[in-house]
């Protein structure tokens, strides 16, 4: 052998090893990405980059509109879509009923309101303050 061949060997094992170590499983997992990307559907449930689930509503050629929760709907790109999500991930469900929240504040009415801070009609008669700025030059050129 020719010397300085074991170092040429050498040089294109490590090459080849990087490769097969690093550079084809990025380009497996952005492939798979984008046809994951090219599969989603409206109606498909989705994991965002963020962390944040949502149901698929409308595709584009670059974006989705994604509803985080009933009446809650964002534009996000398909990149942003990590994975479409599991149903066994999911802790919570959603509907499209209003949720049945009570109130644990009293309700007033506006009278008692009126009665506690005043009417309208007091609030406009105190003078306003003078928001001029005095540094501000008012001589037009």
């Amino acid at each position: 052998m020719p010397p300085g061949f074991d170092l040429i060997i050498m040089i294109v094992a490590m090459i080849a090893l990087f490769y097969f170590m690093i550079i084809r499983p990025q380009r497996k997992r952005m492939q798979q990405h984008q046809e994951m990307q090219q599969q989603l559907v409206p109606g498909a449930r989705v994991l965002l980059t963020s962390g944040m689930f949502g149901t698929v509503v409308h595709v584009g050629e670059r974006q989705l509109i994604v509803e985080l929760a009933p009446g809650a709907e964002v534009t996000v790109l398909k990149g942003n879509v990590a994975r479409t999500a599991n149903p066994d991930e999911e802790e919570f469900e959603f509907d499209d009923a209003p949720a049945d929240v009570l109130s644990t504040e009293p309700v007033i009415t506006d009278e008692e309101f009126q009665a506690m801070y005043g009417s309208d009609e007091q609030a406009d008669t105190e003078p306003s303050a003078d928001v001029t700025d005095p540094n501000r030059n008012e001589d037009p050129k």
